[in-house]
């Protein structure tokens, strides 16, 4: 396991870092600093293509003994999926 420049955020592989969600984070000590929330409008998907498509987007600043992680979490109503993706970022 390496450590990325801060020392805390592990990255044995992309994916790893691709699998934690702010939940997780914030239950190892992680703070959320900052939220933003916003909607996205997409044209619809088969066989609703006439219906607008909204993804909601709420993105999370993490904190950490001067480390900074930001996740993106997108809710898409057509689909109903969610995903997130975190990625490190300079403070």
């Amino acid at each position: 396991m390496t450590f990325f420049a801060g020392g805390l955020w592990p990255t044995a592989g992309r994916a790893q870092l691709d699998e934690q969600e702010v939940y997780d984070l914030t239950q190892q000590g992680w703070r959320i600093a900052e939220t933003i929330e916003r909607q996205e409008t997409r044209a619809g998907i088969a066989p609703y293509t006439e219906l607008q498509r909204v993804v909601a987007v709420t993105e999370y600043r993490l904190e950490k003994a001067g480390a900074v992680v930001v996740c993106e979490m997108r809710y898409d109503s057509q689909r109903d999926r969610q995903s997130t993706q975190c990625t490190p970022s300079n403070p």
